[in-house]
Protein backbone atom coordinates (compact mmCIF):
# COMPACT_ATOMS: atom_id res chain seq x y z
CA UNK A 1 0.00 0.00 0.00
CA UNK A 2 3.13 2.18 1.28
CA UNK A 3 4.41 1.71 -2.17
CA UNK A 4 1.60 2.48 -4.61
CA UNK A 5 0.96 5.46 -2.68
CA UNK A 6 4.68 6.28 -3.67
CA UNK A 7 4.24 5.83 -6.88
CA UNK A 8 1.08 7.96 -6.55
CA UNK A 9 2.96 11.13 -5.05
CA UNK A 10 5.77 10.59 -8.03
CA UNK A 11 3.67 10.54 -10.27
CA UNK A 12 2.29 14.10 -9.28
CA UNK A 13 5.93 15.27 -8.42
CA UNK A 14 6.70 14.88 -11.72
CA UNK A 15 3.25 15.95 -13.04
CA UNK A 16 3.55 19.63 -11.26
CA UNK A 17 7.11 20.07 -12.35
CA UNK A 18 6.24 19.57 -16.25
CA UNK A 19 3.32 22.05 -15.54
CA UNK A 20 5.70 24.61 -14.05
CA UNK A 21 8.02 24.45 -17.14
CA UNK A 22 5.20 24.84 -19.76
CA UNK A 23 3.10 27.62 -17.79
CA UNK A 24 3.83 30.65 -19.43
CA UNK A 25 2.92 32.93 -16.40
CA UNK A 26 5.47 33.10 -14.20
CA UNK A 27 3.63 33.55 -10.94
CA UNK A 28 1.78 30.39 -11.69
CA UNK A 29 4.66 28.45 -12.59
CA UNK A 30 6.03 29.20 -8.34
CA UNK A 31 2.10 28.20 -7.24
CA UNK A 32 3.14 24.71 -9.15
CA UNK A 33 6.60 24.29 -7.84
CA UNK A 34 5.26 25.00 -4.58
CA UNK A 35 2.94 22.10 -4.97
CA UNK A 36 5.46 20.36 -6.02
CA UNK A 37 7.86 20.76 -2.61
CA UNK A 38 4.37 19.60 -0.67
CA UNK A 39 4.50 16.60 -2.23
CA UNK A 40 8.10 15.92 -1.35
CA UNK A 41 7.82 16.82 2.15
CA UNK A 42 4.54 14.13 1.98
CA UNK A 43 6.91 11.59 0.38
CA UNK A 44 9.77 11.87 3.12
CA UNK A 45 7.67 11.54 5.52
CA UNK A 46 6.08 8.72 4.27
CA UNK A 47 9.89 7.19 3.97
CA UNK A 48 10.23 8.15 7.98
CA UNK A 49 12.38 10.74 7.10
CA UNK A 50 10.42 13.25 9.42
CA UNK A 51 13.43 15.81 9.52
CA UNK A 52 14.18 16.17 6.14
CA UNK A 53 9.95 16.32 5.27
CA UNK A 54 10.18 19.39 7.79
CA UNK A 55 13.15 21.01 6.18
CA UNK A 56 11.34 20.22 2.62
CA UNK A 57 7.92 21.78 3.55
CA UNK A 58 9.13 25.14 5.42
CA UNK A 59 11.79 26.04 2.91
CA UNK A 60 10.41 24.86 -0.62
CA UNK A 61 6.99 25.47 -0.11
CA UNK A 62 7.30 28.69 2.49
CA UNK A 63 10.57 30.63 2.62
CA UNK A 64 11.93 29.46 -1.24
CA UNK A 65 7.83 30.58 -2.70
CA UNK A 66 8.44 33.95 -0.64
CA UNK A 67 11.95 34.79 -2.17
CA UNK A 68 10.57 33.89 -5.81
CA UNK A 69 7.49 35.89 -5.31
CA UNK A 70 9.72 38.99 -4.41
CA UNK A 71 12.37 38.76 -7.04
CA UNK A 72 8.81 38.60 -9.08
CA UNK A 73 7.79 41.15 -8.05
CA UNK A 74 11.14 42.87 -8.24
CA UNK A 75 11.75 41.85 -12.31
CA UNK A 76 11.15 44.91 -14.46
CA UNK A 77 9.47 43.64 -17.88
CA UNK A 78 9.97 45.09 -20.73
CA UNK A 79 8.60 43.84 -24.31
CA UNK A 80 11.97 43.01 -26.79
CA UNK A 81 12.80 46.37 -28.92
CA UNK A 82 11.20 44.64 -32.16
CA UNK A 83 7.99 44.42 -30.74
CA UNK A 84 7.77 40.62 -30.68
CA UNK A 85 7.70 38.25 -28.17
CA UNK A 86 10.73 36.09 -28.56
CA UNK A 87 9.80 32.36 -27.10
CA UNK A 88 11.48 28.95 -27.45
CA UNK A 89 11.21 27.00 -30.51
CA UNK A 90 8.33 24.89 -30.05
CA UNK A 91 11.02 22.22 -31.88
CA UNK A 92 13.18 22.59 -29.49
CA UNK A 93 10.61 23.09 -25.51
CA UNK A 94 8.40 20.29 -26.21
CA UNK A 95 10.73 17.12 -26.61
CA UNK A 96 13.29 18.85 -24.58
CA UNK A 97 11.24 19.10 -21.59
CA UNK A 98 9.81 15.63 -22.32
CA UNK A 99 13.55 14.16 -21.97
CA UNK A 100 14.02 15.96 -18.62
CA UNK A 101 10.84 14.66 -17.21
CA UNK A 102 11.77 10.94 -18.87
CA UNK A 103 14.89 10.95 -17.16
CA UNK A 104 13.13 12.43 -13.71
CA UNK A 105 10.37 9.67 -14.02
CA UNK A 106 13.16 7.53 -13.85
CA UNK A 107 15.35 8.21 -11.53
CA UNK A 108 11.94 8.74 -9.23
CA UNK A 109 10.71 5.25 -10.19
CA UNK A 110 14.08 3.59 -10.02
CA UNK A 111 14.75 5.03 -6.37
CA UNK A 112 11.22 3.46 -5.75
CA UNK A 113 12.39 0.05 -6.95
CA UNK A 114 15.60 0.25 -4.45
CA UNK A 115 13.40 1.32 -1.51
CA UNK A 116 10.87 -1.55 -1.97
CA UNK A 117 13.30 -4.22 -0.90
CA UNK A 118 16.88 -5.00 0.81
CA UNK A 119 19.00 -3.93 -1.63
CA UNK A 120 20.88 -1.04 0.07
CA UNK A 121 23.76 -2.08 2.44
CA UNK A 122 22.64 -1.90 6.34
CA UNK A 123 25.91 -1.93 7.76
CA UNK A 124 26.39 2.05 8.04
CA UNK A 125 22.86 2.25 8.57
CA UNK A 126 22.59 -0.37 11.51
CA UNK A 127 25.74 0.92 13.12
CA UNK A 128 23.85 4.39 13.87
CA UNK A 129 20.74 2.70 15.03
CA UNK A 130 22.15 0.61 17.43
CA UNK A 131 25.16 2.91 19.09
CA UNK A 132 24.20 6.52 18.70
CA UNK A 133 22.86 6.93 22.37
CA UNK A 134 25.54 5.34 23.63
CA UNK A 135 28.29 7.41 21.64
CA UNK A 136 26.66 10.79 21.10
CA UNK A 137 23.70 10.81 24.16
CA UNK A 138 20.96 11.78 21.25
CA UNK A 139 18.16 9.67 20.48
CA UNK A 140 17.40 11.68 17.18
CA UNK A 141 19.91 9.77 14.94
CA UNK A 142 19.98 11.92 12.38
CA UNK A 143 20.87 15.45 14.61
CA UNK A 144 23.79 12.96 15.83
CA UNK A 145 24.57 12.40 12.47
CA UNK A 146 24.76 15.79 11.68
CA UNK A 147 25.97 17.60 14.88
CA UNK A 148 28.81 14.43 15.83
CA UNK A 149 29.76 12.02 13.12
CA UNK A 150 30.04 14.65 10.87
CA UNK A 151 29.75 18.28 12.41
CA UNK A 152 32.83 19.48 10.62
CA UNK A 153 30.56 18.50 7.35
CA UNK A 154 28.17 20.40 8.45
CA UNK A 155 30.13 23.67 9.89
CA UNK A 156 31.14 23.87 6.39
CA UNK A 157 27.29 23.59 4.90
CA UNK A 158 26.61 26.59 7.25
CA UNK A 159 28.81 28.90 5.40
CA UNK A 160 26.68 28.61 2.52
CA UNK A 161 24.06 30.79 3.97
CA UNK A 162 26.56 33.06 4.68
CA UNK A 163 27.46 33.19 0.94
CA UNK A 164 24.39 33.59 -0.14
CA UNK A 165 23.68 36.44 2.10
CA UNK A 166 27.03 38.22 1.10
CA UNK A 167 26.38 38.10 -2.30
CA UNK A 168 22.81 39.38 -2.04
CA UNK A 169 23.86 42.14 -0.59
CA UNK A 170 26.78 42.72 -2.62
CA UNK A 171 24.20 42.85 -5.02
CA UNK A 172 22.02 45.03 -3.73
CA UNK A 173 24.13 47.39 -1.42
CA UNK A 174 23.09 50.49 -2.99
CA UNK A 175 19.24 49.89 -2.07
CA UNK A 176 17.69 51.22 0.58
CA UNK A 177 14.22 49.67 2.62
CA UNK A 178 10.60 49.83 1.02
CA UNK A 179 8.78 52.09 3.02
CA UNK A 180 5.65 49.66 3.45
CA UNK A 181 3.39 52.15 5.60
CA UNK A 182 0.80 50.14 8.05
CA UNK A 183 0.53 46.82 6.73
CA UNK A 184 -2.31 44.94 6.08
CA UNK A 185 -5.67 45.48 7.65
CA UNK A 186 -6.48 45.61 11.21
CA UNK A 187 -8.09 41.86 11.23
CA UNK A 188 -5.13 40.29 9.63
CA UNK A 189 -2.72 41.79 12.51
CA UNK A 190 -4.75 40.82 15.18
CA UNK A 191 -4.90 37.25 13.95
CA UNK A 192 -0.95 37.47 13.58
CA UNK A 193 -0.59 38.94 16.98
CA UNK A 194 -2.32 35.59 18.39
CA UNK A 195 -0.27 33.32 15.85
CA UNK A 196 2.96 34.94 16.57
CA UNK A 197 3.72 33.23 19.65
CA UNK A 198 2.56 29.81 18.97
CA UNK A 199 5.04 29.92 15.61
CA UNK A 200 8.02 31.23 18.41
CA UNK A 201 7.55 28.57 20.67
CA UNK A 202 7.02 25.71 18.00
CA UNK A 203 10.91 27.06 16.19
CA UNK A 204 12.12 27.15 19.74
CA UNK A 205 11.22 23.49 20.74
CA UNK A 206 12.32 22.04 17.63
CA UNK A 207 15.67 23.98 17.63
CA UNK A 208 16.37 23.14 21.58
CA UNK A 209 14.83 19.75 21.58
CA UNK A 210 16.36 18.86 18.10
CA UNK A 211 18.75 15.77 19.31
CA UNK A 212 15.24 13.94 20.98
CA UNK A 213 12.80 14.63 18.04
CA UNK A 214 12.55 15.62 14.80
CA UNK A 215 13.86 19.16 14.23
CA UNK A 216 17.13 20.80 15.35
CA UNK A 217 19.20 24.54 14.28
CA UNK A 218 18.61 24.33 10.37
CA UNK A 219 14.27 23.69 11.14
CA UNK A 220 14.00 25.80 14.36
CA UNK A 221 16.16 28.93 12.20
CA UNK A 222 14.09 28.36 9.12
CA UNK A 223 10.79 29.00 11.58
CA UNK A 224 12.10 31.72 13.25
CA UNK A 225 12.88 33.80 9.82
CA UNK A 226 9.56 32.80 8.92
CA UNK A 227 8.10 33.98 11.49
CA UNK A 228 10.23 37.66 11.04
CA UNK A 229 8.74 37.44 7.03
CA UNK A 230 5.13 36.84 8.24
CA UNK A 231 5.62 39.82 10.39
CA UNK A 232 6.74 42.34 7.98
CA UNK A 233 4.38 41.10 5.41
CA UNK A 234 1.66 42.06 8.14
CA UNK A 235 3.03 44.76 9.76
CA UNK A 236 5.32 46.54 7.52
CA UNK A 237 8.77 46.70 7.11
CA UNK A 238 8.68 49.91 9.13
CA UNK A 239 7.44 47.92 12.41
CA UNK A 240 9.45 45.25 12.06
CA UNK A 241 13.03 47.19 11.28
CA UNK A 242 12.60 48.99 13.89
CA UNK A 243 11.90 45.97 16.56
CA UNK A 244 14.87 43.82 14.86
CA UNK A 245 17.42 45.92 12.93
CA UNK A 246 19.20 44.36 10.04
CA UNK A 247 22.15 45.00 11.88
CA UNK A 248 20.93 42.88 15.00
CA UNK A 249 20.40 40.19 12.39
CA UNK A 250 23.94 40.50 10.59
CA UNK A 251 24.90 40.33 14.65
CA UNK A 252 23.18 37.10 14.84
CA UNK A 253 24.27 35.51 12.05
CA UNK A 254 27.74 35.75 12.64
CA UNK A 255 27.61 34.97 16.80
CA UNK A 256 26.12 31.63 15.38
CA UNK A 257 28.97 30.52 13.12
CA UNK A 258 31.82 32.26 15.74
CA UNK A 259 29.64 30.10 18.53
CA UNK A 260 29.85 26.97 16.19
CA UNK A 261 33.79 27.34 16.30
CA UNK A 262 33.94 27.83 19.08
CA UNK A 263 32.22 24.67 20.19
CA UNK A 264 34.50 23.21 18.20
CA UNK A 265 38.26 24.54 19.81
CA UNK A 266 36.71 23.40 23.24
CA UNK A 267 36.91 20.27 22.58
CA UNK A 268 40.77 20.44 21.25
CA UNK A 269 41.06 22.40 24.41
CA UNK A 270 40.16 19.51 26.33
CA UNK A 271 41.95 17.13 25.09
CA UNK A 272 39.92 16.07 22.04
CA UNK A 273 39.39 16.78 18.49
CA UNK A 274 37.37 19.66 16.83
CA UNK A 275 33.95 19.79 17.77
CA UNK A 276 34.39 16.66 19.86
CA UNK A 277 31.02 15.89 21.64
CA UNK A 278 31.04 13.99 25.38
CA UNK A 279 34.38 15.74 26.71
CA UNK A 280 34.82 17.99 28.85
CA UNK A 281 32.17 20.56 29.88
CA UNK A 282 30.01 18.58 26.91
CA UNK A 283 28.97 15.33 29.14
CA UNK A 284 26.06 13.27 28.55
CA UNK A 285 23.06 14.11 31.14
CA UNK A 286 20.35 11.25 31.17
CA UNK A 287 18.84 10.23 28.04
CA UNK A 288 15.97 11.90 26.63
CA UNK A 289 17.03 15.07 29.07
CA UNK A 290 17.63 18.58 27.55
CA UNK A 291 21.72 18.22 28.16
CA UNK A 292 21.92 14.53 26.99
CA UNK A 293 23.14 14.93 23.85
CA UNK A 294 26.28 16.68 24.94
CA UNK A 295 27.06 19.68 22.82
CA UNK A 296 24.77 19.50 20.55
CA UNK A 297 22.53 21.83 21.91
CA UNK A 298 24.65 24.47 21.79
CA UNK A 299 25.44 23.43 17.89
CA UNK A 300 21.82 23.48 17.21
CA UNK A 301 21.40 26.69 18.63
CA UNK A 302 24.68 28.24 16.61
CA UNK A 303 22.63 26.63 13.37
CA UNK A 304 19.27 28.48 14.72
CA UNK A 305 21.21 31.66 14.93
CA UNK A 306 23.12 31.51 11.57
CA UNK A 307 19.85 30.19 9.79
CA UNK A 308 17.67 32.20 11.20
CA UNK A 309 19.12 35.56 10.99
CA UNK A 310 20.81 34.48 7.10
CA UNK A 311 17.51 34.37 5.99
CA UNK A 312 15.49 36.79 7.18
CA UNK A 313 18.52 38.96 6.18
CA UNK A 314 17.79 37.91 2.49
CA UNK A 315 14.47 38.76 2.17
CA UNK A 316 15.22 41.98 3.85
CA UNK A 317 17.94 42.79 1.25
CA UNK A 318 15.61 41.71 -1.91
CA UNK A 319 12.64 43.84 -0.87
CA UNK A 320 14.82 46.86 -0.87
CA UNK A 321 14.32 49.66 -3.76
CA UNK A 322 18.07 50.30 -5.56
CA UNK A 323 18.51 53.71 -5.47
CA UNK A 324 19.85 54.86 -8.54
CA UNK A 325 20.65 58.23 -10.24
CA UNK A 326 18.47 58.60 -12.49
CA UNK A 327 15.44 56.81 -10.70
CA UNK A 328 14.80 54.42 -13.40
CA UNK A 329 15.89 51.02 -13.78
CA UNK A 330 18.34 50.07 -16.53
CA UNK A 331 18.03 48.35 -19.88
Amino acid sequence: MNEHLLAFLYFFILLTAVVAVFLDDLLSSFISLSVTGVLMATVFALLRAPDVALTQAIINSGLVTSLFLVAYSRTQRTPPPDGECRECPFWFRWPGAALVSALFAAVLFRGLYVLSGDRIPGSTSAHYLSHTLEETGALNVVAAILLDYRAFDTLGETTVIFTSVFGISLLLSGGRYVHSGHGLSFIVKRGMALLTPFILLYAASILFLGHLTPGGGFQGGSVFATAAILICVVYGTNFEAARISPKTKETFEAGGAVLFVFIGILGIAWGGGFLANLSGPFSAGPPGSLFSGGNMLLLNLAVGMKVGAGLSSIFYTMIKILELEDDSWPS
